[in-house]
């Protein structure tokens, strides 16, 4: 090979590398700015859906050192709870209200329509009715409760787990699903990727078994079947997954955990 083909060759490959580099960081910052409050611009091109986890582990880690403050701070019971309802209202506030929008929309829709195509014109409708209401009064009841369990037991493995496998459920909902509509968020999140893209997602949650007991493992097991099954419960009563769904599959899987951990946490 002669020496300007080379060079040429070797500034191919840096190019090409380069662009891979910013593929993936683009990728993490688009799943950020899908699922948070973090300023960031999902580019039309982007494949967040295998980096969703990753979204978790920021919530999971604010949680944790709210948690781990009020444990320093020796709060009683009462502290506990109040510091519970306040993680809850911070992750609500970081991610924008999104995913109990879902949970309001996909409890009008399921429970208010008779087909597919009314129960998806009423999770459309940006309007709240009684269903939704009463879904975001219980969700909002159970997971404040959990995490003042949390809180005050200090067990704080429950408090990461439960926003990490919670939005491993959207990314197992966008992958193993089709979209109810064509167009919508999940149309435009949906992706084909193969096994590398399951794997990667996969691992980002995997660390959650570093504090390995047999009850975490349980947990962290039945997170990873809830989140598959979930979102394909969900939907089913309309023939596909949507944007609604997805955020409702999120607080459905993170409620669930965070029950399971906190009713085991004396174990």
């Amino acid at each position: 090979m002669r020496r300007h083909e080379w060079h040429g060759h070797i500034r191919r490959g840096w190019r090409q590398r380069s662009r891979r580099g910013m593929s993936l960081f683009g990728n993490i910052a688009a799943a950020f700015g899908w699922l948070s409050i973090v300023p960031v611009t999902p580019r039309a091109d982007s494949r967040p859906a295998r980096w969703f986890p990753l979204v978790g582990w920021l919530f999971g880690g604010i949680g944790a050192a709210m948690a781990w403050i009020a444990g320093r701070l020796g709060v009683g019971v009462l502290g506990a709870l109040l510091t519970g309802a306040l993680v809850m209202a911070v992750w609500a506030a970081m991610s924008r209200l999104l995913h109990w929008d879902g949970v309001a929309d996909t409890a009008d829709g399921l429970l208010g329509g008779h087909d597919p195509e009314r129960r998806l014109e009423i999770m459309h409708d940006s309007l709240t009715g009684a269903f939704g209401a009463a879904a975001i009064v219980i969700g909002m009841l159970l997971q404040a409760l959990a995490l003042g369990a949390l809180v005050a037991s200090g067990e704080i493995w429950g408090i990461i787990a439960a926003p990490v496998l919670g939005r491993f459920a959207a990314t197992a909902g966008l992958w193993t699903l089709r979209p109810a509509r064509a167009e919508g968020l999940a149309a435009q999140l949906a992706i084909g990727e193969g096994w590398l893209a399951w794997m990667t997602a996969i691992a980002i949650c995997t660390p959650l078994l570093l504090a390995f007991t047999p009850i975490h493992a349980i947990i962290v097991l039945t997170g990873f079947a809830a989140a598959v099954i979930v979102p394909r419960m969900l939907a089913r009563p309309v023939g596909g997954i949507s944007g609604d769904l997805l955020g409702a599959s999120v607080v459905i899987v993170e409620v669930l955990v965070l029950v399971i951990s906190a009713l085991s946490a004396g174990v």
